[in-house]
Formats: structure tokens, C-alpha cells, sequence
């Protein structure tokens, strides 16, 4: 169920304010967008403020808060082009794992879809009745897990170019 009192915010590098102790980040699994919500919305369901899909802001092991982690427990302190640059290499990493976990679907989705197929050109007598419908949601399955990494690339092309804008005016020493 959605609670109006969590309400979620699109993250931005540009955000006044940056991440409070308190809020979690995620990306949308419809779109890819950065989204920020109250630690206590975990578990319910939110929508995404740039796509509008229903969510469920995940577990622990999908949430990221900037305040636990190590690297940025002085984020504050920080000049504001290095936040920027924290929060830019978070978002990397996360998109690079929900890359990685699209393809995976893909392969599996594609994977079953042609065992499907082979198992109905042989005709197999242990076929369920509904394997063809099975096999077409597989690859409409497989279709949607494509164009989720699509959309992870671009947004991944999107911050790499972010990151080599702010490390091209502000070099690590």
C-alpha cells in the first residue's frame, strides 16, 4: 500500500540540502532514476517520481544511505563538487549492478523462452497446455529486461560524462 506521508524524490547531484541521515536511495527497476524517500518508507510502496511506477523501496541490500556509508560519514565537510562526485560514483556502482542483473534476466528469460520452443517443436507429451503462452511471456519478459539495460547504459554513459566534467575542472590530486 502507498503512504501519501513518504513521499519520494527524484535524486539529483544539484539538490539542496543533499541526502538527510534519515532517507534511503534507490533506483526505480521501471526507469533507472535515482529515488530518495524516508528510512521509514522501506517495505512500501512508493511511486517513482519520474516514471510514476509503483515500487517497493527495497531491503538493506538494495539501499544505499549516505550517511552509513564509510567514505562519506564527513560528506558534509566535503566541498560541494566532491559530493556531487560521491554521489555520482554511488549511483555508478548501483547502475552497474542493476546493469548486470538485467542482462542476467535476459539470459534466463531468453534461456526458458527457447527451451519452450524447442520442447513444442518436438512435440513433447509432457508440455504443459499453456507453453506457448508461457514461451510469449518469457520473451516479452527478456524484451523488458533489454530495454532496462538500454536505459541503464545510457543513464551509465549519463554519469560518466557527469564524473569526467567535475574530475576535469576539480583533478584528484
Amino acid at each position: 500500500m502507498s503512504d501519501s506521508s513518504y513521499i519520494p524524490r527524484a535524486l539529483s547531484a544539484n539538490a539542496p540540502g543533499g541526502i538527510a541521515a534519515d532517507e534511503v536511495v534507490f533506483d526505480c527497476p521501471a526507469c533507472g532514476q535515482g529515488v530518495v524517500v524516508n528510512r521509514a518508507a522501506v517495505r512500501l510502496s512508493v511511486n517513482c517520481p519520474l516514471c510514476g511506477q509503483l515500487v517497493v523501496v527495497p531491503e538493506r541490500r538494495r539501499v544505499t544511505t549516505l550517511g552509513e556509508a564509510p567514505e562519506t560519514h564527513d560528506i558534509q565537510s566535503r566541498p560541494v563538487w566532491e559530493q556531487e562526485l560521491l554521489t555520482i560514483e554511488s549511483a555508478l556502482k548501483e547502475s552497474l549492478q542493476q546493469r548486470q542483473e538485467a542482462g542476467n534476466f535476459y539470459k534466463h528469460h531468453v534461456s526458458e523462452a527457447n527451451r519452450l520452443q524447442l520442447r513444442i517443436a518436438q512435440k513433447d507429451p509432457g508440455l504443459p497446455p499453456d507453453a506457448a503462452l508461457a514461451c510469449k511471456k518469457h520473451l516479452a519478459e527478456a524484451g523488458r529486461q533489454k530495454q532496462r539495460a538500454e536505459k541503464l547504459n545510457a543513464r551509465l554513459k549519463e554519469l560518466d560524462a557527469r564524473k569526467a566534467a567535475i574530475l576535469a575542472q576539480h583533478p584528484r590530486s
